[in-house]
């Protein structure tokens, strides 16, 4: 299980870090890690990558349309988990 967040890998890793869940995923590909972000694929991309999992196979749950825009464009099913802040 990974995370592919448009956030900055020092946010990111502080974020599981204080909740205490840095250790329930096999990667993390943040902003940092790729040339262009959501809603582009190549984050997601190089999440299955890492993964070693066609993008077909992937199952992605995200909370914002540039972020569902990204994970379909690279192949994969996609979940939307609306998040309550966004207006």
């Amino acid at each position: 299980m990974g995370i592919a967040t448009g956030g900055s890998r020092f946010v990111i890793e502080k974020t599981l870090q204080i909740v205490g869940v840095s250790d329930w995923f096999d990667e993390v590909i943040t902003a940092d890690d790729v040339a262009i972000g959501k809603p582009a694929p190549d984050i997601y991309l190089e999440a299955a990558r890492r993964l070693g999992v066609p993008p077909v196979k992937c199952l992605a749950m995200e909370d914002a349309p540039a972020g569902v825009d990204s994970a379909r464009a690279a192949g994969m099913m996609v979940v939307e988990i609306p998040c309550p802040l966004r207006v």
